[in-house]
């Protein structure tokens, strides 16, 4: 140290001189400082200095009487020590004797890989579910906090309980845009299928015959529900161990087995109630019914509240009674894999599938599709997805959305044919006339006022007529309906066909032709 006022800051001196207090201020602030800095090697490298905590000093801190010092330690070693630190958080949480010590151990070792003591963390996870399948005790709190934690970190290492379902016989809810089920309901073959209230019912012997369709947007998986025998799942406690006992987690875990010479990590699930009466006792029958599925599993599903590998849903129905429906997050939807980067308040892929599909019969092979408020590109991807194209050409006013477009676009693998630029397009130009415009409006945000989408809308067609062939689609989706409806009017403008997208957001899509 070069100087007194950094000796009066050192962790070393702290340590080795006894002052736990003072030791346990610095590491507090020292952990403070670390989470602002982040992964910047060289400002942990000048912390290193500032605050007089040295390699040496690692051992003491973890074996500190102290068990804040321990703590707080533990979180600063993993951030300015890294990997060469492993070995010993590991034995030291390891050997931890204070319960609730034992969660903030394993978060500091988090945020590391882990190369070594795998092993002996698996090794404890078993000991930790013997543990909660035991007689419940004052420790039992601290218990599922640690588990939850241990589970989070050898997950991140990239293990994970994987989906085995594929091909056994399930029913599965489609979720869909309510106006339009028939769209998904067409693109099934050779499954039994029905509409469902909220999209689409099949019965599956294998998800690879379904798992492609664009124009869903959940896949849910329904297991079998008596409601005669488990109506009273919100209501009665024995109804509902009996259901998620009997029923549920058998299901579950039929769908998750554990593959050959595999680590045996729990399933991570999150619970949710839907439906629109039930929020003054939603956090109630959540609460209750999530520690019945952990302790009716055996905690063989154990509840996270972040990257979960299902999410069970109990859904009130107009009856009364909740049914359950499982959402499982591996295998993962590869539909839409090339939306790598995405811009505020933009279009769903699945809404995008859904508008090339009600436009599909005017659209043309071959097409040169422009959009000129381009987004980060969906709907060009999904246009080309619906029908191949010549070529696609995308503009946008915002820098950040024609960065997310090219990325998008590229990822897609339609670089070769496509072009984005960053324009206004009032002021677009081209040298070919494009075959088909296809595009998403600008609707009313904090960014653009109702008069500045009056200009663009008023603008709008008389730019198509310089951009488009004569005789050309342009297929329109609109949050503001009654400006295009004004402009179409005024610039006479053929309506082709008009479908009611969202009542609740305004959202309409037209087939215009100029």
């Amino acid at each position: 140290m070069t100087s007194k006022g950094l000796n009066d800051k050192s962790i070393h001196c702290a340590l080795i001189s006894h002052e736990n207090d003072k030791l346990k201020e610095l590491l507090l602030e020292l952990k403070f400082v670390l989470k602002d800095v982040g992964a910047d090697t060289e400002k942990t490298e000048r912390l290193k200095i500032e605050y007089g905590f040295e390699y040496s000093d690692v051992k003491a801190i973890l074996s500190h009487e102290d068990v804040k010092v321990r703590q707080f330690g533990a979180f600063c070693i993993a951030d300015l020590f890294g990997e060469s630190a492993a070995t010993f958080l590991v034995d030291a949480y390891l050997r931890e004797d204070v319960e609730y010590n034992k969660e903030h151990l394993v978060k500091a070792l988090t945020q590391l890989p882990l190369s070594s003591g795998q092993e002996k963390l698996y090794g404890r996870l078993e000991e930790l579910i013997g543990l909660l399948r035991g007689e419940k005790n004052e420790s039992h709190k601290h218990y599922i906090k640690e588990i939850r934690s241990l589970l989070c970190l050898l997950r991140k290492d990239g293990e994970r309980r994987p989906f085995t379902g594929q091909k056994l016989k399930n029913e599965i809810v489609l979720t869909t845009n309510r106006n339009f089920r028939e769209v998904t309901l067409d693109s099934i073959k050779g499954c039994p299928k029905k509409l469902f209230n909220a999209g689409v019912m099949v019965l599956c012997d294998d998800i690879r015959k379904i798992a492609d369709i664009r124009t869903f947007d959940e896949m849910l998986f329904a297991p079998p529900f008596d409601e005669e025998n488990y109506g009273l799942i919100d209501k009665e406690k024995d109804v509902a161990r009996r259901y998620i006992s009997e029923v549920l987690t058998p299901y579950i875990l039929e769908r998750m087995k554990i593959r050959k010479n595999a680590k045996k990590l729990p399933v991570s699930f999150r619970l949710d109630i839907k439906g629109e009466e039930v929020r003054e006792t939603e956090e109630d029958i959540q609460r209750t019914l999530t520690g019945i599925v952990e302790e009716e599993s055996g905690y063989e599903l154990i509840n996270i509240r972040n990257d979960f590998d299902i999410q069970i849903r109990f859904v009130k129905r107009k009856t009364g009674v909740f049914r359950p429906l499982v959402k499982f997050y591996v295998p993962k939807d590869a539909r839409f894999l090339y939306k790598t980067t995405d811009v505020a308040a933009g279009l769903k892929p699945h809404t995008a599938a859904l508008i090339c599909a009600l436009c599909g019969e005017y659209m043309t092979e071959g097409a040169k599709v422009l959009d000129p408020f381009c987004g980060a590109g969906t709907l060009l991807v999904e246009r080309d997805k619906f029908l191949k194209t010549e070529f696609l050409f995308g503009s946008d006013i915002y820098s950040a959305a024609c960065a997310a477009a090219e990325q998008n676009l590229a990822k897609a693998g339609l670089s070769d044919k496509s072009k984005i630029i960053n324009k206004d397009f009032l002021s677009l130009g081209h040298k070919e006339l494009f075959t088909e415009l296809i595009t998403d409006l600008p609707f009313e945000t904090e960014k653009k006022t109702l008069k500045e989408l009056e200009a663009v809308y008023s603008a709008f067609f008389s730019r198509c007529t310089v951009l488009l062939e004569k005789g050309s689609y342009i297929f329109v989706y609109t949050r503001n309906y009654s400006l295009l409806k004004k402009e179409i009017t005024r610039n006479n403008v053929g309506i082709v066909k008009c479908f009611e997208i969202s009542k609740r957001e305004g959202a309409y899509l037209c087939v215009l032709k100029i």
